[in-house]
């Protein structure tokens, strides 16, 4: 084994016998080694070593770039880079929609005011009130008919007559693009906006999905640390799992479900039908723009905390595949190693 510590700490004999294994028989597939995955705090000395030649300013220099990049790339400086990230993108967001939504709201409200006042004004002066009257109100109906189909057209109305772009919408736009879970999403209208979108999800989704992975992976690995001391402290002798590290991937989805129906469909009293599908309350065509700030807020962290709860459980799927399940995959062509 090379020294080291439990980050860096590679078992060689464990790798060997590994793939000595995989040439014996082809449904061994990976090794029993833990995954390599970012730090969860990052290290708090610098070890870089210069050259006699090489000035103390270059030391210092190398030692704050390694210093920082080490914080960026932990857990928790890469959670924090994605947080403030998510929110300038919501800012941007903001500032670039919230004004035109604003601005055409009014300009409809006054649009038809306009033609109220202008259809009661050529009411009254109409003298043969019998025949004339319908094909007044007649052209009155087209003309705002028009009127409406256009500012449906500039997105009016397209989360069921309240605002959208609000901040706290906007910081539930941003998470449904971190997390890719934003079906039925409103979409930018001004090209400031639709820029910043297209911006923010080639910065933010990759460092997301680095971000999300790495938990998960930290996430599967306490879990097993926790079913292997469960294990130890039994006095009986258990082989295989245990039975809850087993079923924890199928019940944590079923009752992070239940949770998002309690949580966004009975405490909001909404009838059962909707209850159940309460993601839809959140999209623009089931009326996100009716539903509270907060709400949307708690949703976009319910959202956050789904793609992670799978993050844990595909690792967890990885890492426990079964020889019958790639017996399976193998009969059926679905698996290769080389």
């Amino acid at each position: 084994m090379r020294p080291g510590n439990g980050d860096h700490s590679v078992e060689v004999d464990h790798v060997d016998n590994g793939l000595k294994n995989r040439r014996v028989d082809a449904s061994v597939q990976t090794t029993h080694l833990v995954p390599y995955r970012l730090r969860f705090l990052p290290p708090t000395s610098c070890d870089v070593k210069l050259g006699p030649s090489e000035p103390s300013c270059a030391l210092r220099i190398s030692c704050c770039c390694r210093v920082l990049s080490q914080w960026l790339l932990s857990q928790i400086g890469l959670s924090l880079v994605v947080v403030v990230w998510a929110l300038l993108g919501a800012l941007a967001f903001f500032n670039t929609e919230g004004p035109r939504e604003l601005e055409q709201s009014q300009k409809l409200s006054k649009i038809q005011k306009e033609l109220s006042v202008e259809l009661t004004e050529q009411l009254q002066q109409i003298e043969d009130r019998q025949e004339a009257w319908q094909l007044v109100i007649h052209r009155c109906f087209e003309r705002h008919e028009k009127l409406f189909l256009e500012a449906v057209g500039a997105g009016f109305g397209e989360g069921g007559g309240g605002t959208i772009w609000t901040y706290p919408g906007c910081v539930l736009f941003a998470v449904s693009l971190l997390t890719t879970l934003g079906f039925g999403a409103p979409v930018p209208r001004t090209p400031l906006g639709r820029s910043a979108t297209v911006l923010f999800a080639a910065v933010g989704i990759p460092l997301h999905f680095l971000l999300v992975l790495n938990v998960g992976h930290l996430g599967a690995l306490r879990l097993q640390q926790l079913a292997q001391r469960d294990r130890h402290a039994s006095q009986a002798p258990r082989v295989g799992k245990p039975t809850w590290l087993k079923c924890f991937p199928f019940v944590s989805i079923a009752f992070y479900y239940v949770l998002g129906v309690v949580i966004f469909g009975v405490l909001r009293n909404r009838p059962p039908v909707e209850s159940l599908m309460f993601p839809l309350d959140f999209t623009a065509a089931g009326g996100v723009a009716n539903v509270q700030g907060q709400t949307r807020v708690f949703y976009a962290l319910y959202l956050e905390a789904a793609v992670t709860l799978a993050a844990i459980v595909v690792s967890l799927l990885q890492a426990s595949a079964s020889r019958g399940i790639v017996d399976v995959g193998l009969r059926m062509g679905l698996l290769t190693n080389t």
